[in-house]
């Protein structure tokens, strides 16, 4: 019988960097603090493959794989390396970024090059200007691969 640890969302590691990033520990890759509400969505679509031999009951196949983070980019002043390059992300057209999103630090993950895309800013009375950010595979970087911390 395996042992479970259940882990608290500030355990995990949330790292960002220029296009191409390799791990954490690579020396362009940021811990990224000015961020909440991680979300990570590791899915695949659905195939139907159902044939005369299931005798009328549906049978599915794994399609393709979605790899969909949502966060809050927190919109801080002074800004920091990490706010400064995703917001740079978000607002150009060709700068993927890497993001590596561990299950707590050192731990396994995801890690792949994405484009960051914005939603809605807001700007609440006693809260901070904040982005809604979606951030999606790039086309133009490295795929989305599980990273174990080079197990």
């Amino acid at each position: 019988m395996s042992t479970q640890y259940i882990t608290m969302g500030f355990e995990g590691a949330f790292y960002v960097g220029p296009r191409g990033g390799t791990s954490p520990d690579a020396v362009a890759m940021i811990l990224a603090e000015c961020i909440r509400n991680p979300k990570l969505t590791y899915s695949y679509s659905e195939v139907d493959a159902t044939l005369r031999r299931h005798q009328g009951v549906k049978a599915y196949q794994k399609g393709l794989l979605d790899v969909t983070i949502t966060f809050t980019l927190v919109n801080l002043k002074p800004r920091t390396a990490d706010l400064a390059l995703m917001l740079n992300s978000m607002l150009g057209r060709r700068q993927p970024i890497t993001i590596i999103m561990l299950d707590e630090a050192g731990g396994e993950g995801i890690i792949g090059d994405f484009e960051l895309f914005g939603g809605d800013k807001t700007e609440e009375d006693e809260d901070v200007q904040a982005w809604e950010i979606t951030a999606r595979p790039s086309a133009a970087g490295r795929k989305v691969q599980w990273y174990n911390g080079g197990a």
